[in-house]
């Protein structure tokens, strides 16, 4: 029984070691499972990466291998770069509506993009200075890329952005190489510019089409009919200034485009000059960023939703929003790209053409020659169309030689120009039987009507039908509003731009002089000083044109560094406007009596600057784009600019006026000395600020209406300083009642009403003289204590008592 018990137990303990194996076991299992697991995963992710970046390579090595070739126009500067031509000179901004916009980052990296992608922030090149700064202003734009931005300057390199598309059509690989310019010098001119090129691949690899981008659409060719280079690379040629994309050299391309009410025609002119092949970058979808920023360094940029360029009123003249933000054209670019029209059918309408239509046209062969054999400049032959890029020369007749398979009654189109009269003539023949050999013979001539000579029939053919048709040879480049708009509207639009002008500066021009309730300056003297100020700004304008307009070789980078650093603007502005203030204390020393005086002919001068600034500003923007180019933002910046002219020049003038009541003799050059200094420092640390300042916030606010806060206070200190001259001065020179309606607050008024109840105008007119003089009096006598040497101030006080004396 006790063997038998202890057999017993011997299986429990057996079996609890089987339990504890198979725990332990089940454990192992696991733990195998899961590492298999995890090594999958990693072995998966690490077969897609490398598939991804194979992917990558082959559409790299794709992209490389059809590369459009660019050819420019003679005269065009500007080359597709790198999107840092543009990140490294600009600030980030945000678009605030119906208020100025406010700066975000005043130094922007790739990186800062993707942070700031929303669609609400811009990028704006920025030079120190408004005006040079202006999108409007291509001067600066172009002197500053060709010193300092372009290649040849050490800028960065030509590239275009290849993005490819396998997935939008299985049919199809789609090659899209997009192209940043750093300045659009065109009839619409902007900051930044994209366009792009576009080549359709089949799926196994075969061109089919290019697309080129124009303006805000495109056209597009067959790949039989592009000219091709090195058999791969399709040769685009880039407009003048607006960059649009063509498929032939030496053209003009008219583009119509509408101002106000009036459809207008701007030129596109392209060349066959400096032909580049540029650095192909990739770019994937912009997801693909999106969900790794780190893995696309560099391309941290293209979620960017926000516009490449300054904001402008009218969105043409506005930077272009970047390639993922185009819509169709980014997203489904085969589709966007086989809906454009034919280059063909949409341009070359006043150039002479020979095509020929019907069953088989696809297969005809259309040249075209002088009579005499000689070979046409600037021919371009397309199978069943032949186009002459170039007017046909005058008294020559042309000979087309077309070729054709004999298969059933085909038509031709003859399109002959008439450059004289800017008219087309287009000729159809119609039902050609065709003939044995497949040869017939066209005969064009500038007089009279085509001939067709088919073998087989002994006459020619004539055209069946003809019609004459307008055409376009050359347009501006340059519209002016105002010779297209109706007089009515240019009327109106001009005074609108002069109101705006000139308006807010007289309302702070009369706001500041009836401020000085003592001595009024003479109104004269004012108008004077108010419109001498306006022509420093015509000055200056000529000048900064004139400016950017040399050679850089002449002027020197550093000249062009300087002046986007604010080292230049500010100095010459604010010595030109001194000088006016300067003029009116020489000509007129004897109204230039002290601090307040200064400050108001200084104010009267920078306002008058600030007219015509605004002035020009304005009537640029509406003769340029009509009523669409004034928006409230650019006349809320005219009311800003307004008062920080008048401050800017205040502070020189006040430095003046103390100088003409300093005992000190060092005091009466230093202090004029200090105050121009301070006067250029504050104009350009409030440019530089504007700069740098971020966001809607107290430092920005605070420097816009900072400097009328200052002029006040020390226009207020300065009518207290007056105050305190008459009570001193005027002790014992006038009656006692006099001189307490002179001193005390309140005082002149109620003088001056009661003469006028009393005794009528003419009695408010004595009062107010003898206010006049009597302060003027008191005046007199603190410039003889202050300068005692100065000649005629005590014979001019003698004068006054007795002119008071009489008045009394």
């Amino acid at each position: 029984m006790k063997a038998l018990s202890t057999g017993l137990r011997l299986p429990e303990k057996n079996e609890g070691y089987g339990e504890e194996l198979s725990s332990q076991g089940l454990k192992r299992i696991t733990f195998l499972f899961i590492a298999a697991g995890l090594l999958s995963s990693l072995l998966l992710k690490t077969d897609t990466a490398f598939a991804q970046k194979a992917m990558v390579q082959e559409d790299l090595e794709l992209a490389r291998l059809y590369a459009p070739v660019l050819y420019f126009h003679p005269s065009e500067l500007f080359r597709p770069q790198s999107v840092d031509v543009m990140v490294n000179t600009a600030r980030l901004r945000q678009t605030r509506r119906e208020w100025i916009d406010i700066n975000v980052l005043t130094h922007v990296s790739l990186s800062d993009l993707f942070s700031y992608k929303d669609g609400s922030y811009h990028l704006d090149v920025w030079f120190s200075d408004e005006g040079a700064s202006d999108y409007k202003n291509y001067s600066a734009h172009r002197a500053y890329y060709q010193s300092v931005l372009s290649p040849q300057a050490g800028g960065p390199p030509i590239v275009a952005y290849a993005h490819v598309v396998r997935d939008e059509n299985l049919q199809q690989i789609v090659l899209q190489y997009w192209l940043f310019y750093y300045y659009n010098d065109w009839f619409n001119k902007h900051e930044g510019d994209w366009e792009m090129v576009q080549v359709v691949l089949s799926a196994s690899g075969e061109p089919e089409w290019v697309v080129l981008s124009q303006h805000h659409g495109g056209t597009r060719r067959p790949w039989t009919q592009v000219r091709i280079e090195e058999e791969t690379h399709p040769a685009v040629y880039v407009a003048l200034g607006s960059h649009a994309n063509y498929f032939w050299g030496d053209e003009v391309y008219p583009n119509g485009t509408k101002v106000g009410n009036v459809q207008v025609e701007i030129m596109d002119r392209t060349g066959t000059f400096d032909r580049i092949v540029p650095e192909v970058r990739m770019i994937p979808d912009r997801e693909v960023v999106e969900g790794d920023p780190d893995g696309w360094s560099g391309l941290e940029w293209l979620p960017f939703r926000g516009n490449w360029g300054e904001i402008a009123p009218h969105s043409d003249f506005s930077g272009p929003l970047g390639p993922a933000e185009k819509g169709s054209q980014w997203e489904q670019p085969y589709a966007w790209g086989m809906s454009q029209p034919l280059d063909l059918e949409t341009w070359y309408q006043n150039r002479l053409c020979v095509e020929v239509k019907g069953d088989g046209a696809e297969r005809a062969q259309v040249t075209l020659r002088l009579y005499n054999g000689q070979a046409l400049p600037s021919l371009e032959s397309l199978g069943n169309v032949a186009l002459l890029h170039a007017d046909p020369p005058s008294g020559k007749a042309i000979i087309g030689e077309i070729e054709i398979p004999a298969v059933s009654p085909y038509q031709i189109l003859v399109t002959w120009p008439n450059p004289e009269e800017s008219e087309v003539t287009r000729f159809v023949f119609m039902d050609i039987p065709p003939s044995v050999s497949g040869r017939t013979v066209l005969t064009m001539m500038e007089d009279g009507l085509p001939e067709l000579r088919v073998p087989g029939l002994d006459y020619a053919l004539m055209p069946r039908k003809l019609e004459t048709l307008p055409a376009t040879w050359d347009a501006p480049d340059l519209v002016w509003v105002a010779g297209i708009l109706p007089a009515t509207d240019v009327v109106r639009g001009v005074s609108i731009c002069l109101l705006a002008g000139l308006l807010p500066t007289l309302i702070y021009a009369i706001v500041l002089y009836y401020s000085d309730r003592y001595e009024r300056e003479p109104k004269a003297l004012i108008a004077a000083a108010f419109f001498w100020g306006a022509w420093p700004a015509l000055l200056i304008a000529i000048i900064v044109r004139v400016f950017f307009q040399l050679p850089v070789d002449l002027i020197g980078s550093q000249a062009i560094e300087a002046v986007r650093a604010g080292l230049v603007t500010p100095l010459i502005e604010e010595a030109l406007k001194g000088v006016a203030v300067i003029l009116i204390l020489v000509l007129y020393r004897k109204e230039f009596d002290n601090v307040l005086d200064g400050l108001l002919y200084g104010a009267m001068v920078g306002f008058g600057f600030a007219m015509t600034g605004n002035t020009l500003s304005y009537l640029g923007a509406f003769l340029l784009r009509g009523f669409s180019g004034l928006s409230s933002t650019i006349f809320i910046q005219g009311v800003i600019y307004g008062l920080n002219h008048g401050v800017y020049s205040a502070i020189f003038g006040a430095g003046l006026g103390y100088a003409r009541i300093a005992k000190e003799k060092w005091h009466r050059w230093a202090v004029p000395f200090a105050a121009f200094v301070l006067a250029v420092l504050s104009h350009g640390l409030h440019d530089l600020v504007l700069h740098m300042a971020l966001g809607m916030n107290l430092l920005t606010v605070a420097l816009t209406w900072g400097g009328i806060l200052l002029v006040a206070l020390v226009m207020l200190w300065s009518l207290r300083r007056q105050q305190q001259c008459l009570q001193t001065e005027l002790v014992g020179e006038i009656p006692d009642d006099l001189y307490r309606t002179l001193t005390e607050r309140g005082g002149r008024s109620r003088a001056c009403w009661r003469a006028l109840r009393k005794d009528g105008i003419g009695a408010l007119r004595l009062e107010m003289r003898l206010h006049r003089q009597c302060t003027e009096l008191a005046f007199k006598k603190m410039q003889h204590k202050s300068r005692p040497e100065e000649a005629g101030v005590l014979e001019e006080a003698d004068r006054l008592r007795v002119e008071i004396k009489a008045i009394i």
